[in-house]
């Protein structure tokens, strides 16, 4: 559909005024030969009339030419062309590498807890949700292009509780995903080998890998980590390959064959309690709606990023299909949550080489997910406290941004140092914000700009009421979004219910230990 001028909204602001303007009565206009007398009454409140539509019509089209369709904000560049530099295919690269470092060492477990056919038909439905829901949040901020943040859309939208919201479950989750990258950090440090004196103490390397993530703080947009996120993918790529490979030359004794549907857990309650957890994998694997709104905003074209979507979101499904069911195959259904705890197979073991290059990749897959999460946290932090910041790269400014940036760092050390279980809390931060932002959030804000849409055709005149294709999509990402959430709540709650499944707790080591709690 071509884009609309400001000459052609003129006339059919015009044209829309005349048809609901009520007509002038006749008596205004009668020859002063047949009447001496004009109406003057008549025709002053006809032309107020006329006036009045005019105005209600001309408010209504702009609030409409505001709300276009996806179609003519494609052809519309609504995004100064100079604002970004990023390509479709590396914001593609970045959205599938923001959580997959982690998902990639999870997702057997996912198709074991699920069943081959099961666990692929989750991934595809958490999938195409995700797709679909970050597609919504692009077409919002393809209509509200001054929109930067996730936040600033539900602003615009709804209004102030909306942001709030917004805000809340987004860097919400940032901020407590950056404890957990550390840790998987610290980990896979610690598991490529023992450093002297660190001894086998988690934290001390956790320590060390922090001191190494803080100078990311200087990233400051995702325009500047483009190099990183390839770095990424080939980690990730790394770490497939490594599985697989390992997956072939260890065999897993015992060795439970995996189902089609389900898993084989002879307890109904614990039955539901892993299909949840192979739930939750899928739900957090493939989060584009995190990074919808500042990713699109560094692209050359934010239109283009729907081409994103589609490359992200194949790569996620390829991921499953490749990995998930490749290792379930060779090792069965009882596969650790993390693949590398995974008891009774010689591939994760401390000097074998399959092992050290797996966590060689994590390590440096994870680094760069700490990266990511901590540019829209230092961002918003510099907005809220200095919005007059310059952004310049002298040392003054980099000073002050690495003040800015310094209190989401010290939250994620504190966290990951003295959160008693790191799994623990991934679970409960999944269940409380992922749902709500990959799904639940741009559904409501979409919904609510369906309907300003359709009440602005109607106020000027037009018959363009919500599309039933829409309405289904909407409805369908909502209620994604909420099973979702209950699958989430229900693993995060049930791993802690069930003795079977209930982890182990350390605040501290055993130098300092503060804490210690295990069911053996």
């Amino acid at each position: 559909m071509p884009r609309l001028s400001l000459h052609g909204v003129s006339l059919l602001a015009l044209s829309c005024a005349v048809l609901v303007a009520p007509p002038i009565p006749f008596q205004a206009f009668t020859s002063r030969a047949s009447s001496e007398t004009v109406d003057v009454s008549n025709y002053a409140s006809g032309r107020r009339h006329l006036i009045q539509g005019r105005l209600a019509c001309v408010n209504a089209q702009r609030r409409l030419v505001a709300a276009m369709d996806q179609s003519e904000a494609q052809t519309a560049p609504l995004v100064q062309q100079d604002e970004g530099h990023m390509g479709w295919k590396q914001a593609g690269i970045t959205v599938f590498t923001f959580a997959a470092p982690s998902a990639v060492m999870a997702v057997p477990f996912a198709i074991s807890s699920a069943g081959y056919a099961g666990g692929m038909i989750l991934c595809i439905i958490l999938t195409s949700a995700s797709v679909a829901a970050a597609n919504m949040l692009l077409e919002m901020k393809l209509l509200y292009p001054h929109c930067k943040t996730f936040g600033d859309l539900g602003l615009e939208v709804i209004g102030r509780p909306a942001q709030v919201w917004g805000n809340l479950i987004q860097l919400g989750n940032f901020c407590l995903f950056m404890p957990c990258a550390l840790r998987f950090c610290g980990l896979s440090l610690y598991s490529i080998g023992t450093l002297g004196p660190l001894g086998s103490c988690i934290d001390y390397y956790v320590w060390i890998i922090a001191g190494i993530c803080l100078l990311t703080t200087q990233v400051r947009s995702f325009d500047n980590v483009q190099h990183f996120t390839v770095i990424s993918f080939m980690c990730v790529i790394g770490m497939v390959i490594t599985m697989v490979i390992g997956a072939f030359q260890y065999e897993h004794t015992p060795r439970i064959p995996a189902q089609w549907f389900g898993n084989p857990e002879p307890s109904p309650g614990l039955r539901l309690i892993r299909l949840a957890g192979g739930f939750t994998i899928g739900a957090w694997a493939f989060i584009p709606a995190f990074l919808t709104v500042e990713l699109s905003t560094c692209m050359r074209n934010p239109a283009d990023f729907k081409k994103s979507l589609l490359m992200a979101g194949s790569l996620n499904v390829l991921l499953f299909a490749t990995v998930g069911t490749t290792v379930v195959a060779r090792w069965g259904y009882n596969v650790g949550e993390v693949i590398a705890i995974t008891t009774g197979v010689g591939a994760f073991v401390k000097g074998d080489v399959i092992n050290t290059l797996f966590n060689a990749f994590q390590l440096g897959g994870n680094f760069v997910s700490y990266m990511l999460d901590s540019v829209p946290l230092s961002r918003f932090c510099q907005r809220s406290w200095a919005p007059n910041f310059k952004d310049t790269w002298t040392m003054p400014d980099i000073v002050r941004f690495f003040g800015y940036s310094l209190p989401t760092f010290l939250s994620a050390l504190f966290l990951s140092t003295f959160t008693p279980n790191i799994n623990t809390l991934l679970d409960f931060v999944t269940a409380l914000t992922t749902p709500w932002v990959t799904q639940i959030y741009p559904a409501v804000l979409y919904w609510k700009v369906l309907h300003r849409r359709a009440a602005d055709n109607i106020e000027c005149g037009l018959d363009n009421p919500v599309k039933r294709s829409e309405k289904i999509t909407v409805a369908l990402v909502f209620t994604v979004g909420w099973i979702s959430f209950c699958a989430c709540a229900l693993k995060a709650v049930g791993y802690l219910a069930f003795d079977e499944l209930r982890p182990s707790f350390q605040i501290g080591c055993n130098d300092w230990l503060i804490w210690k709690w295990s069911r053996k």
